[in-house]
């Protein structure tokens, strides 16, 4: 049940979830070829969104190949160490396969013709998968954004790795080209596809990568059973119960062999994954402190891919594919309810900033605008299609995807300008900056809320912000209707000047005004149930960032800088019984 837009919202559900979790980075393995007559692995791992993948780089001649399908039987363990009051470690077991990209898109493994087990969807088969839950999710501003470019976006899940390590630089098109990939992942059951615990995402339909290369920024010192292991920083807000600071530490124990040998007379392939969350170092937060959390998915089992042993597993355990998100809403309605800890609220997560080689790490995918954020960037749009006409400014306003063309509004030539033309970038992390600016009573407020305290968008210069997102035509009298409803719940104690009109209203008429009249009313009756339905749950949040606190943070900051506002819970937060 979503309370305010699809992308501010808290839902009851994400006080509940978890341990989705700590969600285990996925593990991508690139072999290199020394030289254009040699085939071994060797090479790179890289760590995707999708799943597990092994990924064969190079350039072979054709070959007859082995088993290319696996079941693998795996037991999940999850422990949580801080804060002490809070301890709790469980495991559960859960089934997942180990397919060779190349044979699952060209059905060859498909089973019963498509009807055990089939590649492409998940209705009318026992067991599916389908390229739509994996990496980038086709939306319309992607697709629009593509054929700007006069691209195509990728629809198969190989095309759509391809996309991302082409982009990302670990691929070049000439001789580190993608051949195979191995892919572990849970399949859809009856239809139903189960929280993945092997991918970045979280319950809000977001979704993370991080590009985890071999030989590049490796560890060290690799854990005692694992082949590679790499430390960076946490970037992706996945479980209520942690904030979005710390480190993680991977570490993998690659398969036995690519998906191209055609030897597979050795053990069949178990693939280990093991992650532990760091919190940052007290001494240097640069660097990783006190271990909090722990996960490892074991495979204690795989068998290849076949009619009967896919049908044995799932009678052996037919709940396993459905039972992990039980699972975890129980651990998560226990940590809160029991255990008495408090929920960190959902950050905008970060844009997809990857740069080869350097950062290598970013969102796929991210949460579509709800209503009420729509009808606010239309207002906006049509706002600054005037306003640049008449100061001579560009503006562009840059969404986290990139796959998302920018808005740009630029004057005519002929416009009015004051000497040099001024431009004005506005990066957002959230379209709910788009309703910010419309339930904001002035660019100044907007400016303290949304770019310092909540941080959901930022801009090139304030200044020129605040020329472009000020009534164009200012007057002097009391505040109207609408700016008094924009000004309920902001504290007195900021002292920002409130305009009588807000810049939308300028040359609006009487229904676009109505319109803007339900959208705050509306806003403020969500913000209400908000609280309601935390308050009917008797669910807590970390104190201090309680979404109808918003105002009151940001006048602590106003008034007192940043640091006053800083939060200093890291472990998180228990309740005294």
């Amino acid at each position: 049940m979503s309370l305010r837009t699809a992308s501010q919202t808290v839902t009851i559900a994400d006080v509940c979830v978890a341990v989705v979790c700590i969600s285990l980075p996925l593990s991508l393995y690139i072999y290199k070829s020394k030289s254009k007559s040699t085939s071994s692995a060797g090479g790179q791992t890289l760590d995707a969104n999708t799943d597990a993948f092994q990924v064969g780089t190079g350039s072979t001649g054709p070959h007859d190949v082995g088993v290319q399908g696996y079941i693998l039987h795996n037991q999940v363990t999850h422990a949580r160490l801080l804060p002490k009051e809070a301890a709790i470690a469980f495991t559960y077991p859960t089934i997942s396969l180990l397919v060779s990209l190349n044979a699952l898109e060209k059905r060859a493994l498909d089973l019963g013709g498509g009807w055990v087990f089939g590649y492409g969807g998940v209705w009318g088969r026992v067991v599916g998968l389908r390229p739509k839950m994996y990496l980038r999710r086709e939306r319309e501003g992607q697709v629009q954004g593509a054929r700007k470019r006069g691209t195509r976006m990728p629809t198969t899940i190989k095309k759509k790795l391809l996309d991302h390590l082409l982009y990302t630089g670990h691929l070049d098109g000439g001789e580190r080209i993608l051949q195979d990939a191995w892919m572990m992942t849970m399949p859809s059951f009856c239809g139903f596809e189960g929280i993945n615990p092997l991918t970045i995402h979280n319950t809000f339909g977001e979704s993370h990568v991080h590009v985890l290369e071999v030989g590049f920024k490796e560890d060290e010192n690799v854990a005692r059973g694992y082949d590679h292991q790499w430390t960076f920083p946490r970037e992706f807000h996945v479980s209520p119960f942690n904030d979005r600071s710390g480190f993680y530490r991977v570490s993998v124990k690659r398969p036995t062999h690519s998906p191209m040998a055609t030897d597979t007379t050795s053990d069949p392939p178990r693939p280990c994954v093991r992650v532990h969350l760091y919190t940052a170092s007290e001494d240097d937060p640069s660097k990783p402190g006190v271990l909090k959390l722990t996960a490892l998915l074991r495979p204690s089992h795989s068998t290849p891919l076949t009619t009967p042993s896919l049908l044995l597993s799932l009678a052996k355990a037919p709940l396993e594919l459905l039972l992990t998100t039980p699972r975890i809403l129980f651990i998560a309605w226990k940590l809160h309810y029991k255990k008495r800890l408090d929920v960190f609220l959902r950050p905008e997560p970060h844009p997809a900033t990857w740069t080869p080689y350097s950062e290598p790490s970013g969102g796929v995918r991210w949460l579509d605008e709800g209503l009420l954020e729509k009808y606010a960037r239309g207002r906006v749009e049509s706002f600054l299609r005037a306003r640049v006409r008449d100061i001579g400014v560009e503006v562009t306003i840059v969404a986290p995807d990139p796959n998302v063309p920018p808005l740009e509004f630029a004057p005519d030539r002929g416009a009015a300008s004051d000497g040099a033309r001024q431009k004005l970038v506005v990066s957002y992390l959230s379209p709910r900056m788009f309703l910010l600016l419309c339930l904001c009573p002035s660019a100044e407020h907007a400016l303290l809320l949304g770019c310092e305290t909540e941080k959901v968008f930022r801009v090139s210069s304030k200044e020129v912000f605040v020329r472009v997102f000020e009534p164009a035509r200012a007057r002097l009298g009391a505040a109207g209707l609408l700016q008094r409803l924009r000004c309920l719940g902001i504290p007195v104690s900021l002292g920002i000047v409130v305009p009588p009109r807000h810049f939308i209203e300028e040359n609006s008429g009487t229904l676009d005004r109505v319109k803007d009249g339900m959208m705050i009313l509306t806003s403020r009756f969500l913000d209400w149930v908000e609280k309601w339905v935390f308050t009917l749950a008797r669910a807590r949040i970390v104190k201090g960032q309680e979404p109808w606190k918003q105002w009151d943070r940001a006048a602590m900051i106003h008034l007192n800088g940043h640091a006053a506002a800083r939060s200093s819970v890291t472990f998180g937060s228990v309740l005294s019984r």
